[in-house]
Protein backbone atom coordinates (compact mmCIF):
# COMPACT_ATOMS: atom_id res chain seq x y z
CA UNK A 1 0.00 0.00 0.00
CA UNK A 2 2.92 2.33 0.68
CA UNK A 3 3.76 2.45 -3.03
CA UNK A 4 0.29 3.83 -3.81
CA UNK A 5 0.88 6.77 -1.49
CA UNK A 6 4.25 7.36 -3.17
CA UNK A 7 2.65 7.25 -6.60
CA UNK A 8 -0.04 9.71 -5.51
CA UNK A 9 2.60 12.06 -4.10
CA UNK A 10 4.59 11.71 -7.32
CA UNK A 11 1.56 12.73 -9.41
CA UNK A 12 0.88 15.65 -7.08
CA UNK A 13 4.48 16.79 -7.43
CA UNK A 14 4.19 16.64 -11.22
CA UNK A 15 1.01 18.71 -11.10
CA UNK A 16 2.75 21.30 -8.93
CA UNK A 17 5.72 21.41 -11.31
CA UNK A 18 3.37 21.76 -14.31
CA UNK A 19 1.48 24.62 -12.66
CA UNK A 20 4.75 26.36 -11.77
CA UNK A 21 6.04 26.15 -15.34
CA UNK A 22 2.75 27.39 -16.77
CA UNK A 23 2.80 30.30 -14.32
CA UNK A 24 6.39 31.16 -15.26
CA UNK A 25 5.35 31.14 -18.91
CA UNK A 26 3.05 34.09 -18.18
CA UNK A 27 5.91 36.23 -16.82
CA UNK A 28 8.19 38.43 -18.88
CA UNK A 29 10.09 35.80 -20.85
CA UNK A 30 11.42 35.62 -24.37
CA UNK A 31 9.07 34.11 -26.91
CA UNK A 32 11.11 30.89 -27.17
CA UNK A 33 11.43 30.51 -23.39
CA UNK A 34 7.69 31.10 -22.98
CA UNK A 35 6.93 28.43 -25.59
CA UNK A 36 9.29 25.92 -23.93
CA UNK A 37 7.78 26.49 -20.47
CA UNK A 38 4.23 26.18 -21.82
CA UNK A 39 4.86 22.97 -23.78
CA UNK A 40 6.77 21.26 -20.96
CA UNK A 41 4.22 22.39 -18.36
CA UNK A 42 1.44 20.92 -20.49
CA UNK A 43 3.40 17.69 -20.93
CA UNK A 44 3.96 17.31 -17.18
CA UNK A 45 0.28 17.96 -16.53
CA UNK A 46 -0.74 15.25 -18.98
CA UNK A 47 1.78 12.82 -17.46
CA UNK A 48 0.44 13.54 -13.95
CA UNK A 49 -3.23 13.09 -14.89
CA UNK A 50 -2.72 10.09 -17.15
CA UNK A 51 -4.61 7.06 -15.85
CA UNK A 52 -5.44 4.59 -18.62
CA UNK A 53 -2.69 4.63 -21.20
CA UNK A 54 -3.47 4.26 -24.89
CA UNK A 55 0.24 3.82 -25.54
CA UNK A 56 3.23 3.06 -23.35
CA UNK A 57 5.59 5.94 -22.60
CA UNK A 58 9.23 5.42 -21.61
CA UNK A 59 9.91 5.54 -17.89
CA UNK A 60 12.33 8.42 -18.52
CA UNK A 61 9.71 10.79 -20.01
CA UNK A 62 9.26 13.14 -17.04
CA UNK A 63 12.95 13.53 -16.03
CA UNK A 64 13.85 13.85 -19.72
CA UNK A 65 11.31 16.67 -20.16
CA UNK A 66 12.68 18.49 -17.14
CA UNK A 67 16.30 17.92 -18.11
CA UNK A 68 15.79 19.19 -21.65
CA UNK A 69 13.83 22.18 -20.29
CA UNK A 70 16.64 23.18 -17.93
CA UNK A 71 19.20 22.79 -20.70
CA UNK A 72 17.28 24.88 -23.22
CA UNK A 73 16.52 27.66 -20.74
CA UNK A 74 20.09 27.90 -19.49
CA UNK A 75 21.44 27.88 -23.04
CA UNK A 76 18.95 30.47 -24.28
CA UNK A 77 19.22 32.91 -21.37
CA UNK A 78 21.77 31.80 -18.74
CA UNK A 79 21.89 35.25 -17.15
CA UNK A 80 18.14 35.10 -16.44
CA UNK A 81 17.77 31.45 -15.48
CA UNK A 82 21.07 30.92 -13.62
CA UNK A 83 19.41 29.83 -10.31
CA UNK A 84 17.76 26.95 -12.19
CA UNK A 85 21.16 25.25 -12.35
CA UNK A 86 20.53 23.81 -8.88
CA UNK A 87 17.33 22.12 -10.05
CA UNK A 88 19.45 19.33 -11.56
CA UNK A 89 19.57 17.65 -8.16
CA UNK A 90 15.76 17.43 -8.23
CA UNK A 91 15.81 15.95 -11.75
CA UNK A 92 18.05 13.10 -10.59
CA UNK A 93 15.76 12.28 -7.66
CA UNK A 94 12.98 11.34 -10.08
CA UNK A 95 12.64 7.63 -10.98
CA UNK A 96 14.36 6.89 -14.29
CA UNK A 97 16.39 4.13 -15.97
CA UNK A 98 20.07 4.09 -14.98
CA UNK A 99 21.27 5.02 -18.49
CA UNK A 100 19.41 8.31 -18.13
CA UNK A 101 21.72 9.40 -15.30
CA UNK A 102 24.66 9.63 -17.72
CA UNK A 103 22.63 11.68 -20.19
CA UNK A 104 21.39 14.01 -17.45
CA UNK A 105 24.97 14.44 -16.20
CA UNK A 106 26.11 15.53 -19.66
CA UNK A 107 23.22 18.00 -19.94
CA UNK A 108 23.95 19.38 -16.46
CA UNK A 109 27.62 19.82 -17.37
CA UNK A 110 26.63 21.79 -20.49
CA UNK A 111 24.41 24.03 -18.33
CA UNK A 112 27.24 24.63 -15.88
CA UNK A 113 29.50 25.56 -18.80
CA UNK A 114 26.98 28.14 -20.00
CA UNK A 115 26.76 29.68 -16.53
CA UNK A 116 30.56 29.65 -16.13
CA UNK A 117 30.90 32.22 -18.89
CA UNK A 118 29.06 34.76 -16.71
CA UNK A 119 31.02 34.38 -13.47
CA UNK A 120 34.67 34.39 -12.40
CA UNK A 121 36.90 31.32 -12.04
CA UNK A 122 36.46 30.98 -8.25
CA UNK A 123 32.69 31.12 -8.54
CA UNK A 124 32.79 28.68 -11.46
CA UNK A 125 34.77 26.11 -9.46
CA UNK A 126 32.56 26.55 -6.41
CA UNK A 127 29.40 26.22 -8.52
CA UNK A 128 30.81 23.06 -10.13
CA UNK A 129 31.61 21.48 -6.76
CA UNK A 130 28.20 22.37 -5.33
CA UNK A 131 26.44 21.12 -8.44
CA UNK A 132 28.26 17.76 -8.34
CA UNK A 133 27.52 17.42 -4.62
CA UNK A 134 23.82 18.16 -5.08
CA UNK A 135 23.57 15.80 -8.05
CA UNK A 136 25.32 13.06 -6.07
CA UNK A 137 22.81 13.55 -3.25
CA UNK A 138 19.93 13.43 -5.73
CA UNK A 139 21.32 10.26 -7.31
CA UNK A 140 21.74 8.63 -3.89
CA UNK A 141 18.14 9.50 -3.04
CA UNK A 142 16.95 8.06 -6.36
CA UNK A 143 18.80 4.79 -5.70
CA UNK A 144 17.13 4.52 -2.28
CA UNK A 145 13.62 4.71 -3.84
CA UNK A 146 13.21 1.50 -5.90
CA UNK A 147 9.44 1.06 -6.39
CA UNK A 148 8.97 2.89 -9.67
CA UNK A 149 12.09 1.86 -11.51
CA UNK A 150 13.70 -1.56 -10.78
CA UNK A 151 13.38 -4.13 -13.52
CA UNK A 152 12.01 -1.76 -16.15
CA UNK A 153 14.67 -2.53 -18.77
CA UNK A 154 14.15 -6.28 -18.32
CA UNK A 155 10.35 -6.34 -18.33
CA UNK A 156 8.15 -6.22 -21.39
CA UNK A 157 5.99 -3.11 -21.49
CA UNK A 158 2.32 -3.95 -21.05
CA UNK A 159 -0.78 -1.80 -21.42
CA UNK A 160 -2.34 -1.41 -17.99
CA UNK A 161 -4.93 0.89 -16.44
CA UNK A 162 -3.08 0.58 -13.12
CA UNK A 163 0.62 0.75 -12.21
CA UNK A 164 2.63 -2.47 -12.40
CA UNK A 165 5.27 -2.73 -9.70
CA UNK A 166 8.44 -4.82 -9.62
CA UNK A 167 9.35 -8.03 -7.85
CA UNK A 168 11.49 -6.07 -5.42
CA UNK A 169 8.44 -4.05 -4.42
CA UNK A 170 6.44 -7.26 -3.97
CA UNK A 171 9.07 -8.56 -1.54
CA UNK A 172 8.75 -5.31 0.43
CA UNK A 173 4.94 -5.26 0.50
CA UNK A 174 4.40 -8.96 1.29
CA UNK A 175 5.18 -8.81 5.06
CA UNK A 176 3.42 -5.45 5.36
CA UNK A 177 0.18 -6.80 3.85
CA UNK A 178 0.45 -9.99 5.90
CA UNK A 179 0.63 -7.95 9.11
CA UNK A 180 -2.25 -5.74 8.00
CA UNK A 181 -4.49 -8.74 7.25
CA UNK A 182 -3.83 -10.12 10.71
CA UNK A 183 -4.56 -6.76 12.32
CA UNK A 184 -7.76 -6.15 10.36
CA UNK A 185 -8.92 -9.79 10.48
CA UNK A 186 -9.14 -9.96 6.69
CA UNK A 187 -7.96 -12.70 4.34
CA UNK A 188 -5.09 -12.09 1.92
CA UNK A 189 -3.52 -14.18 -0.82
CA UNK A 190 -0.34 -14.02 -2.86
CA UNK A 191 -1.24 -14.84 -6.46
CA UNK A 192 1.50 -15.83 -8.92
CA UNK A 193 0.72 -16.25 -12.62
CA UNK A 194 3.22 -17.78 -15.06
CA UNK A 195 2.40 -17.77 -18.79
CA UNK A 196 4.04 -17.50 -22.19
CA UNK A 197 5.08 -13.98 -23.15
CA UNK A 198 2.46 -14.02 -25.93
CA UNK A 199 -0.30 -14.47 -23.35
CA UNK A 200 1.00 -12.02 -20.77
CA UNK A 201 -1.16 -9.11 -21.92
CA UNK A 202 -4.29 -11.27 -21.84
CA UNK A 203 -3.29 -12.58 -18.41
CA UNK A 204 -2.75 -9.05 -17.16
CA UNK A 205 -6.15 -7.97 -18.48
CA UNK A 206 -7.80 -10.81 -16.57
CA UNK A 207 -5.81 -9.97 -13.43
CA UNK A 208 -6.72 -6.26 -13.57
CA UNK A 209 -10.39 -7.14 -14.05
CA UNK A 210 -10.33 -9.49 -11.04
CA UNK A 211 -8.52 -7.18 -8.62
CA UNK A 212 -9.68 -4.03 -6.90
CA UNK A 213 -8.16 -0.58 -7.18
CA UNK A 214 -6.47 -0.80 -3.78
CA UNK A 215 -4.80 -4.13 -4.59
CA UNK A 216 -1.30 -4.03 -6.02
CA UNK A 217 -0.31 -5.85 -9.21
CA UNK A 218 3.26 -6.76 -10.12
CA UNK A 219 5.23 -7.74 -13.21
CA UNK A 220 8.14 -9.86 -12.06
CA UNK A 221 9.57 -10.69 -15.50
CA UNK A 222 8.44 -11.30 -19.07
CA UNK A 223 6.46 -14.39 -18.05
CA UNK A 224 5.37 -13.82 -14.45
CA UNK A 225 2.69 -11.58 -12.98
CA UNK A 226 1.62 -11.36 -9.35
CA UNK A 227 -0.97 -9.72 -7.14
CA UNK A 228 -1.79 -9.33 -3.46
CA UNK A 229 -5.53 -9.95 -3.20
CA UNK A 230 -7.26 -8.85 0.01
CA UNK A 231 -10.78 -10.13 0.78
CA UNK A 232 -13.18 -9.90 3.68
CA UNK A 233 -12.98 -13.64 4.40
CA UNK A 234 -11.82 -16.90 2.86
CA UNK A 235 -15.15 -17.61 1.14
CA UNK A 236 -15.04 -14.27 -0.65
CA UNK A 237 -11.45 -14.98 -1.67
CA UNK A 238 -12.43 -18.37 -3.11
CA UNK A 239 -15.20 -16.84 -5.22
CA UNK A 240 -12.91 -14.12 -6.55
CA UNK A 241 -10.15 -16.64 -7.28
CA UNK A 242 -12.55 -18.95 -9.10
CA UNK A 243 -13.78 -16.09 -11.28
CA UNK A 244 -10.20 -15.16 -12.17
CA UNK A 245 -9.17 -18.74 -13.00
CA UNK A 246 -12.04 -19.04 -15.47
CA UNK A 247 -10.72 -16.05 -17.48
CA UNK A 248 -7.02 -16.91 -17.61
CA UNK A 249 -5.39 -18.19 -20.84
CA UNK A 250 -4.91 -21.94 -21.09
CA UNK A 251 -1.12 -21.62 -20.99
CA UNK A 252 -1.18 -19.94 -17.57
CA UNK A 253 0.14 -21.68 -14.46
CA UNK A 254 -1.25 -20.32 -11.20
CA UNK A 255 0.02 -20.53 -7.63
CA UNK A 256 -2.02 -19.05 -4.80
CA UNK A 257 -0.88 -18.92 -1.17
CA UNK A 258 -2.50 -17.44 1.93
CA UNK A 259 -0.76 -14.47 3.52
CA UNK A 260 0.66 -15.89 6.74
CA UNK A 261 3.84 -14.87 8.61
CA UNK A 262 5.71 -17.95 7.34
CA UNK A 263 5.09 -17.09 3.67
CA UNK A 264 8.22 -16.09 1.73
CA UNK A 265 8.35 -14.94 -1.87
CA UNK A 266 11.49 -16.69 -3.12
CA UNK A 267 10.42 -20.24 -2.12
CA UNK A 268 7.05 -19.67 -3.81
CA UNK A 269 8.74 -18.54 -7.02
CA UNK A 270 11.01 -21.58 -7.00
CA UNK A 271 7.99 -23.82 -6.42
CA UNK A 272 6.23 -22.15 -9.34
CA UNK A 273 9.24 -22.94 -11.55
CA UNK A 274 8.90 -26.65 -10.69
CA UNK A 275 5.10 -26.75 -10.65
CA UNK A 276 3.55 -29.29 -13.05
CA UNK A 277 -0.13 -28.76 -12.31
CA UNK A 278 -1.85 -25.74 -13.86
CA UNK A 279 -3.23 -24.57 -10.50
CA UNK A 280 -1.86 -24.95 -6.96
CA UNK A 281 -3.75 -23.44 -4.03
CA UNK A 282 -2.21 -23.24 -0.56
CA UNK A 283 -4.81 -22.18 1.97
CA UNK A 284 -3.68 -21.66 5.54
CA UNK A 285 -5.17 -19.84 8.48
CA UNK A 286 -3.17 -17.13 10.19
Amino acid sequence: MESKFKEGLYRLTLLFAAATLMLLATTSQGAVSRAILSVVGLGLGIAALERKRSFVLPGALVPLLLGVTLTLLLWLAPERHMPWLWAWAVVLILPQPPWMWLLQGVLALSCWWQVAALINIEQTLLAGILLMTLMAMGLARSLSEPPLQPGLPRRARLLSSRPLHSGRQLALELPFETTRCGRENSYGELLLLRCSWRDQQATLNALIAATRNYETCFQLDNRTLAALMISRDIETARRRRSTLLETLPASCRTRCASLVPSLLLEPQLKALDQQQRPVVILEESA
